[in-house]
Parts: C-alpha cells; sequence; structure tokens
C-alpha cells in the first residue's frame, strides 16, 4: 500500500501545479481526455457499424475509470476533503463517468445525456480556478470565455439531453446532430417548426433551456461589462459608478460621459438648480 502513496501524491501534485512544464502538461492532457470522452457520446448517437460502437464502448469505460481516479485523487488531496466532495463541480463530474461503469455505456436512455455533464470539467478550470491550459487568467479574459462557455453549455447540454429523452421515439430527432439544430432553434426563439419535441420531458428540458438562456446570458454579460469597466474605465463624476472608455452615458444615473459635451450637460444643471433662470455675468 505504501508503494502507492508516493505514486498518488505526485499525480495530486501535477493536477494543482500552474507552473511546470509537467503541471501544464498534465491539464492539457485532462482538456484532451474530456474532449475525447464527449465526442465519443456525439460519435455514438449515429449510426455506426457494431464494432465501431464497441470500440466507443470500451473507451469510454477506460476513460471513465481515469477520471474516476483522478476523481479520488482529488478528495484526497484536498486541503478540505469534504468541501471537495461537496462541491458542485464535484459532483458533476462523478455524475458524468458513474452512468458509464454502471450501465456499460450504450444504448442506456435518458442516463446518456449525463454524459454531457463532463463539460462542466472546462468551466471549473476556466473560472473557478482561472486558469487555462495550466496558465492564470486575468479576470477581464476569464469573463469573457465565461460569457462564451455559458452559451455553449446551454446549447451543448440541452442538446444532450433532449436527445436521451427524444431519440428513438422522435423520428425528427435520429442523432446529437438534429438535437442540436432543434436545441439552438429553440433557445434562440427563431422557432421554425420543423422539429418538435413529441415527450413530456422533451418539452419541459426546451423550456429550462430557454429560461436559462434569459436568465443566464444576460447575467454574464453584465459581469463582462463591469469587469471592463473596473480595469479600463474611470468612474461617473455625478455618482461614483464604475463606467468604460466607451460609455456615452451613465448607465445608473444617466449622465453624459463625453467630453465635448460635460460642460454643456454641467451648464443645464446649475440651471435647472436656479430654477431654470439663467443668472446676470
Amino acid at each position: 500500500m505504501s508503494l502507492l502513496v508516493a505514486p498518488i501524491d505526485r499525480i495530486a501534485f501535477l493536477l494543482r501545479d500552474r507552473t511546470t512544464p509537467a503541471g501544464r502538461a498534465t491539464n492539457a492532457a485532462l482538456y484532451a481526455l474530456n474532449t475525447v470522452f464527449v465526442l465519443l457520446y456525439i460519435a455514438s448517437t449515429y449510426d455506426l457499424p457494431v464494432a465501431w460502437l464497441a470500440a466507443i464502448r470500451t473507451t469510454e469505460v477506460g476513460l471513465a475509470v481515469v477520471f474516476l481516479g483522478e476523481y479520488g485523487i482529488r478528495i484526497r488531496a484536498a486541503d478540505d476533503p469534504w468541501t471537495e466532495l461537496t462541491n458542485p463541480y464535484t459532483v458533476l463530474d462523478l455524475l458524468a463517468v458513474v452512468p458509464v461503469l454502471v450501465t456499460q455505456g450504450i444504448g442506456i436512455g435518458f442516463l446518456r445525456g449525463l454524459h454531457t455533464l463532463r463539460i462542466f470539467r472546462f468551466l471549473r478550470l476556466l473560472i473557478d480556478e482561472q486558469q487555462l491550459l495550466g496558465r492564470r487568467l486575468s479576470i477581464r479574459a476569464v469573463r469573457r470565455l465565461e460569457l462564451s462557455v455559458t452559451i455553449f453549455l446551454i446549447f451543448f447540454l440541452s442538446t444532450g439531453f433532449i436527445y436521451a429523452v427524444e431519440g428513438g421515439v422522435n423520428p425528427a430527432i435520429s442523432n446529437f446532430g438534429d438535437a442540436f439544430y432543434y436545441t439552438v432553434i429553440a433557445v434562440s426563439t427563431v422557432g421554425f417548426g420543423d422539429i418538435i419535441p413529441v415527450t413530456v420531458a422533451g418539452r419541459w428540458i426546451t423550456v429550462l433551456a430557454v429560461l436559462v438562456g434569459f436568465v443566464l446570458i444576460p447575467w454574464q454579460a453584465t459581469r463582462l461589462r463591469q469587469s471592463t469597466a473596473d480595469e479600463d474605465g474611470d468612474n461617473c463624476p455625478r455618482c461614483g459608478t464604475a463606467v468604460a472608455d466607451t460609455d456615452r452615458y451613465c448607465r445608473r444615473c444617466g449622465r453624459r460621459l463625453q467630453p465635448e459635451t460635460a460642460s454643456m450637460d454641467d451648464h443645464h444643471e446649475t440651471d435647472s438648480d436656479n430654477g431654470g433662470r439663467r443668472q446676470s455675468p
């Protein structure tokens, strides 16, 4: 047992390391394995030869074992194992891989949609740890990527669950591509109507995806704008709110911020304070 402690500790160090080439390579490898895991799920939704599907199942199980080992090492090496265990990202990591081991991967209905939860691993590395391929990111870069990733997650996760409940019962949705097309049309509220959900679960997943999109995307856009203003902007001279250099008006009090008209605004404000009466020079 003691022979395993040193390798486990070494792996735990590499998972947390952001400075050495070995640490960055470990994180890059995690990105690659997560990408392969998700792509295998997408490929398995298409009409492939039985031999190919069997190879996909074997590879999925192998990757699930690797991810399960990473899950255990992260918990063991955490400063507070219980906090790490109950972290939402950690819970999602486990939910994404356990169905592969329990059901052996292919043809398991709704549980196949859980594979898409593995995409949250990218979100954790990006937002929670503020790093990409082992390199630290600025707050502004994190906010920009966070907005893009949020949009992608809404589409991708919704697609996975739509396919899980509609595939096989909805003749218009026969693979992941069909489900993705429907999801983009539905969430963007274009609504061509050429594909509609035929199950109750499919309808509710669509409703939830649209509502989440309406709430999360504007919220993330606001955070991005605020972080940009905090780093590059100034403060409104009237109310003190952070504003960006490109802003023409303060979003809180409405004051015009363009330098060439600031004196005119001040003059109008003086007139207003004096009851609208001009004073003699």
